[in-house]
């Protein structure tokens, strides 16, 4: 699931940051210019992936900076997996 967004998430000029979220392993996820999108948080047990939590809520994502309008960036980015040459 994660490599399929990814790709072209960073193709339209998106930045995945790896952070440690609530002591456990994530990821922020901002838009090109630096806005947060949303954020990733793993839940692990004895070295395993339990659950991944996404959090796209602007209004428990602002302490982390200015947020981005989430779906303007998700329909950019589904543009991008579909046609990579139309960027």
């Amino acid at each position: 699931m994660l490599a399929s967004f990814v790709t072209p998430f960073v193709r339209i000029g998106g930045v995945v940051e790896t952070h440690e979220l609530n002591g456990q392993p994530g990821a922020i996820f901002r838009d090109r210019d630096g806005r947060v999108v949303n954020i990733l948080a793993l839940d692990i047990l004895d070295g395993q992936v339990q659950t991944i939590r996404a959090v796209i809520n602007p209004d428990k994502l602002g302490h982390l900076g200015p947020v981005a309008d989430a779906w303007t960036v998700v329909r950019e980015t589904n543009r991008a997996r579909r046609r990579p040459e139309d960027l």
